[in-house]
């Protein structure tokens, strides 16, 4: 946790700044670096409104109260999270419940919502309310990749706050361990977060890479029968849904590589040839239109094999 302060200096020190002039806001949504670093912003945040040794602002964090607060184990500090493909509008309404009772060791509580980017429209809109006039002195702190996956309707009534995406050594380190070298590590964190990193090796991750570009390419040639190539290809590689997660991640870095290749704007990550050279801009700009349908479609748990086959009909009759 000592580390957030040196991760992540710029956003710690304009935090330090609220808090000391008195001006937290009810509800913060913090975004990129990685899961792992989202989640200790979020206790550090936390244990600035509990700690009993607070020093300029900032939490010791030895005392018991920010022990806790680590360890998960302060009633006034709840959790959403999640295993499942989405966040539903009954788990918001139960830990609204839940945070709209007395605080117990303090004058305070706080939601993390981790990984928000998975609330359904119904959950983010439920929520919209509380946001806007929240009951007591409650906290909200939405955890995500990017501020872009949540509704216009959320990001317009919270803080926002861009974490620095610079890789964790740890983080690489992890990587390398299952066989990604480390310049790849390096890249792959800026593709994807650590958490569905870590679900696959070195070897698969650079074979989903050859599997997806090579089933591109056979959409770029209109073959109707690229659809095989999802189940014969990329399915032998994907198998949970942190790897379903991942192959996301990819896409859509895919498709940023093809118009920074088209635009010679930025560096690639995955991809150095223009695998759907054969589609106009329109088509891509449609192309990644449909990826984000999908991938919400998936999260409402549509069999992801399903939406590959379907994304590459898609993809040849354009």
């Amino acid at each position: 946790m000592e580390n957030i302060l040196e991760e992540q200096p710029r956003v710690i020190n304009e935090f330090k700044k609220i808090i000391n002039s008195n001006k937290l806001s009810h509800a913060y949504l913090i975004d990129n670096a990685s899961s792992k670093v989202r989640q200790q912003v979020a206790i550090w945040l936390a244990q600035t409104q509990f700690c009993e040794n607070l020093q300029d602002g900032l939490p010791d964090q030895t005392c018991q109260r920010c022990k806790t607060i680590a360890m998960g184990d302060n009633p006034d500090v709840l959790e959403i999270k999640t295993d499942k493909q989405s966040i539903g509008v009954d788990d918001i309404k139960y830990f609204k419940k839940e945070v709209n009772m007395t605080a117990t060791q303090g004058n305070r509580r706080i939601l993390i919502i981790d990984e928000a980017e998975k609330m359904t429209n119904a959950a983010s809109n439920n929520l919209l309310k509380t946001i806007e006039e929240p009951e007591g002195n409650l906290l909200i702190i939405f955890l995500t990749n990017s501020a872009k996956q949540l509704l216009q309707t959320i990001r317009s009534r919270v803080q926002i706050f861009h974490l620095s995406n610079k890789s964790n050594e740890d983080e690489i380190d992890a990587l390398v361990k299952l066989g990604f070298k480390t310049e790849q590590a390096e890249v792959a964190l800026k593709v994807s977060d650590i958490k569905f990193l870590q679900s696959v090796t070195g070897e698969t991750y650079q074979n989903l890479i050859v599997a997806l570009s090579g089933w591109m390419k056979e959409c770029n040639k209109n073959k109707i029968n690229s659809f095989l190539d999802v189940q014969t290809d990329i399915m032998p590689l994907v198998d949970n849904k942190d790897h379903q997660h991942l192959v996301f991640d990819m896409m859509n870095q895919m498709f940023s590589d093809i118009l920074s290749i088209r635009y010679n704007v930025f560096e690639t990550l995955l991809i150095k040839e223009d695998v759907l050279s054969n589609k106009n801009i329109q088509q891509i700009v449609i192309f990644s239109d449909e990826l984000f349908k999908a991938e919400e479609m998936w999260k409402s748990n549509v069999s992801f094999q399903s939406i590959l086959e379907d994304l590459s009909l898609k993809f040849v009759g354009e």
